[in-house]
């Protein structure tokens, strides 16, 4: 199946388990949650996660299969520790949210990812009560402890040298994922969701259209290095269509990136760091706050600020050769 039509019956997927769901009495779907609970049927329960976030989530339909991805993994990680902790899932003590994420936080997890571990657990418990399956509300009032650490210290950014490090041993596929993250500040999901229709090569100034968070486009110009990359892989490849790349999950493209960095003798940091590397240099560049946000395609110039101490932090301190 193609990855058009595989995404295509994803959300059809995605729709009719929520159709389903949602079309069940309260009492079914108590039912169905407990016995998912009781036989530990993880895609039983999951289905009702999902449909719960399909029709009362904020993003609904247009969640992303990243986040749903992260979901899932959370999901399974927290049923994992109620098991190993004696905690039960539809009746935790009073204390087992905060016992939970000061768990996470304990095995060094950074503030973010906690973050998303805790909006899974959630979603998961707003979809256990939407089945009046628990009235329990572990989370509710649980918020990550802030480490003290300016958000700039915590990104983690490839260099330029390190970039081109990576290029000069990079397979053309993995060339061509390089060059969007460290040169266009595409994310790992942009770049995996990629179709050969949004890169427009025939142009005066190619570039690609890319469809962010929340199905926002922006169109950002090619540079000449992710031009080539993009010629040759998809000189290569004509028959991999509709999709740039022929997966597309985080999961892949973090262990593609995974293997590069290892042969190009560089620390492995992540493919965010590309993106980071690209919103460093383009603030580097321009020196505008407001044309680096639509580079990134940030909904506002405060998520954009970061950027700048990223700059700061680059810059050779004036004392340094006093």
């Amino acid at each position: 199946m193609s990855s058009e039509l595989a995404l295509m019956a994803a959300r059809l997927d995605l729709h009719a388990n929520a159709q389903r769901v949602g079309g069940l009495s309260r009492e079914e779907r108590r039912r169905q949650a407990l016995r998912a609970v009781q036989e530990e049927d993880r895609e039983g329960l999951w289905g009702l996660v999902l449909a719960h976030l399909v029709l009362h989530g904020r993003r609904g339909m247009k969640i992303s299969a990243g986040t749903l991805e992260k979901y899932r993994q959370a999901v399974d990680l927290y049923w994992d520790w109620t098991k190993s902790s004696g905690v039960m899932l539809t009746r935790p003590h009073e204390d087992a949210g905060r016992v939970y994420v000061r768990g996470l936080e304990a095995r060094g997890l950074r503030t973010s990812s906690v973050r998303w571990h805790l909006a899974a657990v959630k979603a998961l418990y707003e979809a256990l009560r939407w089945c009046a399956a628990t009235d329990a509300d572990p989370f509710r009032d649980v918020r990550p402890i802030h480490d003290g650490i300016p958000q700039a210290a915590k990104g983690r950014i490839y260099t330029a040298e390190q970039v081109d490090a990576m290029l000069a041993v990079a397979t053309p596929e993995e060339a061509v994922v390089v060059t969007l993250g460290a040169d266009l500040g595409m994310r790992a999901a942009e770049i995996g969701g990629l179709r050969r229709t949004q890169v427009h090569l025939d142009q005066d100034v190619p570039d690609v259209l890319i469809i962010g968070k929340g199905a926002k486009t922006r169109q950002i110009p090619l540079s000449r290095r992710a031009e080539a990359a993009l010629r040759r892989w998809l000189g290569m490849t004509p028959t991999f269509g509709p999709a740039v790349l022929p997966a597309g999950s985080n999961s892949y493209l973090e262990t593609l990136m995974q293997g590069l960095c290892a042969r190009a003798g560089v620390k492995y940091l992540g493919v965010h760091a590309l993106r980071r590397q690209a919103g460093t240099r383009m603030y580097e560049v321009t020196g505008d706050l407001l044309e680096t946000r639509d580079f990134l395609g940030h909904s506002t110039a405060e998520t954009t600020e970061v950027y700048v101490e990223y700059v700061k932090r680059r810059k050779v301190p004036a004392n340094r050769d006093w």
